[in-house]
């Protein structure tokens, strides 16, 4: 019998940036706003958890964003906007939903906008893309990389190395694989080496769920990110994605909840 899902789009924050991040050479100058979202994955009998947004403390990633904006804008822009409410274990609240009940995290990309909550869930297995989790921890040094507590804030790494968490990590190969029952993964980059396609089994469908794909215009008109690490793995994920999925949610677009008044799919 085939296992459908439930999809709840839980907000993470929102943040005001330069509109050629978004856009690769489609609009160079100006702002686009994007709503950072995590996704509660739920069955009869598992409940997972795409992402866990910013780390209580997001300064690091705050000053590396802001910086980088006014040098490329010669405005300010790029701040996080965080609420209470959308920190990762007070957004499962509002649905009913405790840490300790998650049974696994998927995490696409690794870093901290994603990352900064993982410490908080002590019973869950933690999926992360075996490209990225080795560029992390042997990264190639003629490639230009992010700080290290960009990626994974120093609690968090610290949690995930050196403490019970280790046991936990489960490492995602580059091919498509069903991780979990109705649940597939695939590496398809373009954004950062981490990135992952998750195709997720519901009743309305097959939903396409990954950072590489920050608004719907980035699918739909088929732009890859300006921030992007690879033009080429961008194109080949549009068209795996128009070929297999039925729908997509970026995971960046506030319009998710124009399309989804209740936040919810395959309910």
């Amino acid at each position: 019998m085939m296992k459908n899902y439930k999809i709840t789009a839980l907000k993470m924050g929102e943040a005001r940036v330069p509109a050629a991040e978004v856009y690769w050479m489609t609009k160079l100058y100006g702002w686009e706003m994007l709503t950072f979202w995590s996704f509660l994955i739920e069955s009869e009998d598992r409940k997972v958890l795409l992402n866990t947004g910013f780390p209580k403390d997001y300064s690091a990633l705050d000053a590396l964003w802001t910086n980088w904006a006014y040098e490329a804008m010669n405005e300010h822009g790029h701040e996080p906007v965080i609420n209470e409410d959308n920190w990762i274990v007070n957004a499962l609240a509002q649905h009913q939903v405790r840490p300790e009940e998650i049974n696994d995290v998927i995490i696409t990309p690794i870093t901290s906008y994603a990352t900064g909550g993982l410490d908080q869930f002590p019973n869950a297995n933690i999926w992360v893309s075996h490209k990225g989790w080795m560029d992390f921890h042997a990264p190639d040094p003629e490639i230009p990389q992010l700080p290290r507590n960009i990626l994974f804030p120093d609690h968090v790494i610290s949690y995930l190395v050196k403490q019970e968490a280790a046991a936990r990590i489960k490492l995602l190969p580059d091919e498509e694989t069903e991780f979990l029952p109705g649940i597939t993964s695939w590496f398809c980059g373009g954004h950062h080496r981490s990135s992952m396609l998750f195709k997720v089994q519901t009743k309305d469908g097959l939903v396409g769920l990954t950072d590489a794909v920050f608004k719907y215009r980035n699918f739909e008109d088929k732009i890859p990110l300006g921030l992007s690490e690879s033009i080429e793995e961008h194109y080949r994920l549009f068209a795996k994605m128009e070929r297999e999925v039925d729908m997509v949610l970026p995971l960046y677009d506030g319009d998710i909840q124009k399309k989804h008044p209740n936040l919810i799919v395959g309910a």
